[in-house]
C-alpha cells in the first residue's frame, strides 16, 4: 500500500471478517479516496506559497534573454548598462506575477510574442509591440492561459 498517506489506514483484514468483502473494499476506496484529496490540497497549498513567495533577483546581464528563468521570483530587476531584450521568462504557472524594474543605465525591450522563446514563455504586450523599459520604469506581468501577459507598465 503507498507509504506517507495522511490518514492512517483501518484494519481491512478485521471490516472483511466482520462486515464481509464487499464492505472493506468499499472503506478501502473511501480510505484511498480521502487521501487522494488530502494530497492534492497539499500540492495546491505548496504550490500557492511558491507563487507568491516574495523573493527578489538582481539581474547584470549585457546579452539578449530567451526563455530566462526566475528562478521562482516574484521581483526581478535589471542593473545593466546594456540594452536587453528579453524574449520570454519560463516555468510561468497559471496566476503567477512578475514585477520586472530597471534601476540600470540600459534600455531593456520585452519583445512581443517573440519566436525566441517557447510558446508558452512569450509575452503578450498592449498593442502587441515591443514595450521598452528604461531607467527606473517597472513592468509588471501576469502569467493568464500559457502567456507572460503585461498588466502595466510606468
Amino acid at each position: 500500500m503507498a507509504t506517507n498517506l495522511a490518514v492512517e489506514a483501518p484494519d481491512f483484514d478485521e471490516i472483511r471478517k466482520e462486515s464481509g468483502f464487499v464492505t472493506s473494499n468499499a472503506v478501502k476506496l473511501l480510505w484511498e479516496v480521502l487521501n487522494y484529496e488530502i494530497t492534492k490540497r497539499r500540492l495546491g497549498i505548496r504550490k500557492a506559497t511558491n507563487l507568491l513567495q516574495g523573493r527578489a533577483t538582481a539581474d547584470a546581464t549585457t546579452v539578449s534573454e530567451n526563455n530566462l528563468d526566475l528562478e521562482g521570483s516574484l521581483v526581478w530587476w535589471y542593473n545593466t548598462a546594456s540594452n536587453v531584450n528579453v524574449t520570454g521568462f519560463r516555468n510561468g504557472e497559471e496566476g503567477r506575477a512578475v514585477w520586472v524594474h530597471n534601476v540600470g543605465s540600459g534600455t531593456i525591450t520585452f519583445k512581443h510574442s517573440s519566436a525566441s522563446s517557447d510558446a508558452t514563455n512569450r509575452f503578450l504586450n498592449f498593442g502587441a509591440v515591443d514595450v521598452a523599459m528604461a531607467t527606473n520604469q517597472s513592468i509588471l506581468y501576469l502569467y493568464i492561459n500559457a502567456r507572460w501577459r503585461e498588466w502595466s507598465a510606468a
